[in-house]
């Protein structure tokens, strides 16, 4: 079978030295080269065999301008593959490496000996997010869910809902709010109707009468209120 063509890019030369002879020891993989900066790289690429790029975040400093180059590469050379290895794994940093740089995955540099697996995990099509970033990114995906629903409530219905929170029927928001009973019990319907549009699938919202408790339940569950 025809090895894997790894190409290593990372400006710290004894890590750059430590991948490459790593790698250099499975014999489905070939190392195709390496580079310390976006110049060397982006050369290569059009030159060098590569199916897996390894790419650090950082080649100068802490300017994500690894970050930078995973976006270039989008247009450049749309079939590669890339694997960001990188000692950062802030949410965001994960976040945009994988959503805007379309990265195949993302392992922290203290988890280099799982670099093998993943390239042929990702030359077999097969590629899961390494354990060392999956959870950063489900926290982040997490709460930017939470925000957006937040986002999606106007201030009246927060207002209702935390009275119905406190235990208070609707004649007694109303009266709390100074608006009339039906037009408290429309906004209840409003944000029946805001759940189900996201949770389709949950039998409660099926039924035409929005049921109160299951939506202050639901309510406090999502952190609406927080």
């Amino acid at each position: 079978m025809k090895p894997i063509q790894v190409f290593v890019c990372d400006d710290d030369p004894l890590f750059r030295e430590l991948i490459v002879d790593y790698l250099s020891r499975e014999p489905d993989l070939s190392i195709s080269g390496s580079a310390a900066n976006k110049h060397q790289l982006l050369k290569a690429v059009g030159e060098a065999p590569i199916d897996i790029l390894l790419l650090d975040i950082n080649l100068t400093g802490n300017n994500y301008d690894g970050l930078e180059i995973a976006y270039e590469l989008q247009s450049k050379a749309p079939e590669l593959k890339i694997i960001v290895l990188s000692s950062m794994d802030e949410e965001v940093v994960v976040t945009h490496a994988i959503a805007y740089g379309r990265v195949s995955n993302y392992i922290t540099k203290e988890h280099y000996r799982d670099i093998p697996d993943a390239v042929r995990g990702i030359a077999a099509g097969k590629g899961n997010l390494h354990h060392s970033s999956a959870g950063t990114l489900m926290r982040r995906v997490s709460s930017s869910y939470e925000e957006e629903l937040k986002r999606k409530l106007t201030t009246l219905q927060k207002e209702i809902l935390r009275f119905l929170q406190q235990g208070k029927s609707s004649s007694e928001i109303a009266e709390l709010l100074y608006y009339n009973e039906q037009s408290v019990n429309n906004e209840l319907c409003k944000i029946t109707k805001l759940i189900k549009g996201r949770f389709p699938y949950l039998e409660w919202l099926r039924i035409k009468k929005h049921n109160r408790q299951q939506l202050l339940e639901m309510t406090i569950q999502l952190r609406l209120l927080d």
